[in-house]
């Protein structure tokens, strides 16, 4: 019964989160849905190699590291955007990747990680970026 009221009382207190609450929930849905993507993938096909897993997991961290730099700029902007290209510096984790920028505003963005040869390792978006 205690769980049945407080199943009934989830969409009053899902109402009540405030619009950046619900952007960053959104966010984090997203990403792990990303993540359990690229996880199904890796574990249909595993890679063929320990070369092969290293750059994945490089380039993943790449990924993961620039998101963190861009997420953490737009939350302690005035504005609520990303940062220029001008005002980004490149995590270390993707010094020895190629960041390619499929989208950038100061609203969205998309980028891939890839590695010598340009072979994509890693794909991370904005929740705003509608991919």
């Amino acid at each position: 019964m205690k769980v049945l009221r407080l199943l009934l009382c989830l969409p009053l207190l899902s109402a009540c989160q405030d619009p950046q609450a619900r952007r960053d929930t959104a966010a984090l849905q997203a990403r792990v849905a990303t993540l359990e993507t690229q996880l199904r993938t890796m574990q249909a096909a595993p890679p063929s190699d320990a070369r092969t897993v290293t750059a994945s997991a490089a380039a993943q961290n790449c990924a993961n590291s620039l998101t963190r730099s861009l997420e953490t700029f737009r939350q302690n902007s005035l504005d609520d955007r990303y940062p220029t290209p001008a005002e980004l510096q490149l995590p270390t984790e993707c010094v020895d990747l190629h960041v390619n920028w499929v989208q950038r505003s100061n609203r969205a963005y998309t980028f891939t990680v890839a590695d010598e040869r340009n072979r994509e390792l890693a794909r991370q978006s904005s929740s705003s970026s509608g991919s």
